[in-house]
């Protein structure tokens, strides 16, 4: 099931307060191994962002433990909640533009 920014959004709320791990990396073919992860509490960050030359839309901020995750609606193509089926972790996997993948899931405490 495919979900819009708004949907994407609206998830990422519904787990403010959770534990979860957020992970970027390349979507693209030949995208190798490098990633960027990260775990810890999820709440809307504070403060100010500047972007350079950012494509029109909404600019929605969330911390991970100490790290901030920004995420662009300009950038913004598709994304879609990944079920494991009752009782398992959920996640949520997210495309933007320059072939970057963004995945949000609830971790283990």
């Amino acid at each position: 099931m495919s979900m819009d920014f708004d949907a994407l959004i609206a998830w990422l709320d519904g787990h403010v307060g959770q534990r979860v791990f957020a992970a970027t990396q390349s979507a693209s073919q030949d995208a190798g191994n490098t990633r960027l992860s990260v775990v810890g509490a999820l709440a809307r960050a504070e403060g100010e962002i500047t972007l350079i030359d950012a494509r029109p839309g909404r600019i929605e901020a969330f911390s991970v433990g100490d790290a901030t995750l920004v995420l662009l609606e300009g950038d913004f193509l598709d994304a879609s909640p990944i079920d494991f089926g009752a009782g398992r972790p959920q996640m949520v996997q997210a495309e933007f533009h320059g072939a970057v993948s963004v995945t949000v899931g609830e971790a283990p405490g």
